[in-house]
């Protein structure tokens, strides 16, 4: 599962998912510590069903039941400036089978998609070159359709 990642000015972080069958929801963290977790329409992915509030020790009681999921950050304001280009930053996982291997050893060349930098341990690596070796815990950044970033997201996620 893939986590979309958008910042909402002055309330906090939402992260959105779509479940296997189909099923979206959010997790909302207020900046108050907060956790709202949403349950969306099947047909209006916009329209809320159901809201859980949670303090912040029941959001993570909750997190220690559930897997580790993959984060795709969006880079908000450079997709506002470019319609239908998605920015993210996508992390390698425990168990990709992107770990210990090159860049052009990912699947990632080829698709349509440019790859803007690597984050290691909080320094960025702008565009590395193809024999740059992936590691658990990197962020790729790249650029993209969404379709294009999804599928990326998939690959280093082993998904």
């Amino acid at each position: 599962m893939r986590f979309e990642r958008t910042v909402m000015a002055g309330i906090g972080v939402c992260q959105r998912f779509t479940t296997a069958k189909g099923q979206r929801a959010a997790v909302i963290s207020h900046v108050n510590g907060q956790r709202d977790l949403v349950v969306y329409h099947p047909k209006d992915p916009d329209t809320a069903l159901h809201t859980l509030v949670l303090t912040r020790s029941e959001a993570q009681a909750v997190a220690t039941v559930l897997d580790e999921a993959v984060t795709v950050d969006h880079v908000a304001e450079l997709e506002r400036r470019l319609p239908g280009v998605s920015v993210v930053r996508i992390p390698v996982s425990a168990g990709s089978p992107a770990d210990g291997r090159p860049l052009a050893d990912t699947g990632l060349a080829g698709q349509p998609l440019a790859l803007l930098a690597v984050v290691r341990d909080g320094a960025v690596v702008p565009t590395p070159g193809d024999g740059y070796v992936l590691h658990v815990g990197d962020e790729v950044v790249v650029a993209g359709a969404e379709a294009a970033t999804s599928a990326a997201a998939d690959l280093l996620a082993g998904g």
